[in-house]
């Protein structure tokens, strides 16, 4: 499906389409490539606004005007419940495998007080394993560290919930963040995959951090990956956690 043409997404709009159920979520797997056969370990979570065409709003355009209409809070907590409601969904099924899940979360929701509280309310109403969300945030979110974030995001951990620093390398302070918050996940940004493996200061910018985080025992997920050649290099420099194109697009169940 296409992306809507480049027309400015009104707040109105966007507040009806969330009130009649018209946001969904689409999944789009994270592969292990370490092994012999790649194997899917977990989903992200992608908000979708679908249009009567049947094309998409992209979420770079309405996640911002979500949060400039105060939208954003609401729907940082539809999109967790739904995942979990969703993890929950597949473990009724009687799979054997281990899923985790990672969702987004806008910078507004850590400087809400009962944020980490709601997230075990939802965990514990679904009956899913902390273990198995994880939770994306921002340079942007982290950026002042006040106290009510980190509050949340210690709290967060203490529940058990992974957290992931997404676009990582793409922020001036992002090695400080490993330095001083507990995150387990970085989120290589795909700026950098798309010059793999052919651009020198590309590779060099990616092997850097896959190498910190190896040192740091963080796990790593390369995003925006679509070539073979780009799974291939970051399988031989330590990436073994891969999301894109290559290995499955976002779909609406997983």
């Amino acid at each position: 499906m296409s992306a809507t043409p480049s027309i400015p997404v009104k707040a109105r709009d966007l507040t009806r389409a969330f009130e009649n159920g018209d946001l969904l979520l689409h999944y789009q797997p994270q592969v292990d490539v370490s092994r012999r056969w790649p194997k899917i370990v977990g989903y992200e979570a992608l908000s979708r606004w679908p249009q009567p065409d049947g094309s998409f709003v992209p979420p770079d355009r309405f996640i911002p005007v979500a949060e400039d209409c105060g939208l954003a809070l609401i729907l940082d907590t539809w999109v967790i419940d739904t995942v979990c409601k969703e993890l929950a969904r597949v473990k009724a099924t009687g799979a054997s495998r281990r899923l985790g899940m990672a969702a987004n979360v806008s910078p507004q929701q850590f400087g809400q007080r009962h944020f980490a509280q709601s997230v075990d309310d939802i965990l514990t109403r679904t009956g899913v394993d902390p273990t198995c969300l994880t939770l994306e945030i921002t340079e942007r979110a982290v950026l002042d560290e006040n106290e009510t974030t980190l509050k949340n995001i210690y709290a967060l951990r203490e529940i058990g919930v992974s957290l992931a620093l997404d676009d990582f390398g793409t922020g001036y302070s992002s090695l400080f963040h490993l330095r001083t918050l507990p995150i387990q996940e970085v989120k290589l940004d795909r700026s950098f995959v798309s010059g793999l493996p052919h651009r020198h200061r590309d590779a060099a910018i990616m092997s850097a951090p896959i190498n910190l985080a190896s040192e740091l025992s963080l796990r790593v997920v390369a995003e925006g990956v679509e070539l073979a050649q780009q799974a291939e290099w970051l399988q031989m420099n330590g990436c073994s956690l891969i999301q894109g194109f290559l290995y499955g697009r976002p779909a609406a169940r997983i």
